[in-house]
């Protein structure tokens, strides 16, 4: 009988240790909120056009890839938040951030919303519009915020003309990025250096260099 009580004692123990652990593990979601409140991209906010609610009804200008932050007052858990009434497709919907202004149960703060046009494969040159409402899911608007943006067309970098004898033997090619612009020169050699097969020669031909063949004209 000791031996029995003393074998069931064990399985116990066994048996209620990964529930003590488990207990004792911190929770991973644990004050888990799914939307950050911390605002981690200083950097880009720097570079960025940041607007407040003195800029409403206004018009801004932006640089080429400039990115566009609208920070405006709120209170989420009167139901109410900052909803797009009305954007055009190229600037495209924003990515939304509440930051609130302190711990306390109903504590306001400031809607974040970012256009980030630094990244978006559309050409944003021109103006746009933007008009947002601060609203329940239904129902009318309380406030409304209009904005216009003009987004300024890149400037290219003027660079300066090959050094004389750069491409001798070949033609000189510019080399652009996805906006055209042009970021530097090569030089893509032609048949002076490359050389023809045999039954051809290197002339000029519409302006360039190029394997003719003996006896044909260009």
């Amino acid at each position: 009988m000791r031996l029995r009580a003393l074998f069931i004692a064990a399985a116990c123990t066994l048996a209620l240790s990964p529930l003590a652990c488990a207990g004792a593990e911190e929770d991973p979601t644990e004050g888990s909120t799914g939307n950050s409140d911390e605002d981690t991209s200083g950097a880009d906010e720097i570079r960025a056009k940041s607007i407040d609610e003195s800029d409403n009804g206004k018009t801004v200008t932006l640089a080429h890839n400039q990115n566009l932050i609208i920070k405006l007052k709120s209170n989420p858990t009167t139901g109410y938040q900052w909803r797009v009434a009305s954007v055009d497709r190229t600037l495209g919907y924003p990515e939304d951030k509440f930051l609130r202004n302190s711990d306390a149960v109903g504590s306001g703060g400031i809607q974040k919303l970012t256009w980030n046009l630094a990244k978006n494969p559309l050409d944003e040159t021109g103006d746009h519009k933007i008009k947002l409402e601060y609203k329940r899911a239904s129902g009318a608007a309380d406030k409304t915020f209009t904005l216009t943006i003009k987004v300024l067309p890149k400037v290219c970098p003027e660079l300066s003309p090959p050094a004389p004898g750069f491409c001798s033997k070949g033609r000189i090619s510019p080399v652009r990025d996805a906006d055209g612009c042009t970021t530097r020169y090569e030089c893509v050699a032609d048949c002076r250096s490359n050389g023809c097969n045999a039954g051809s020669k290197c002339q000029i031909c519409w302006a360039t260099f190029a394997c003719v063949p003996n006896g044909a004209m260009c």
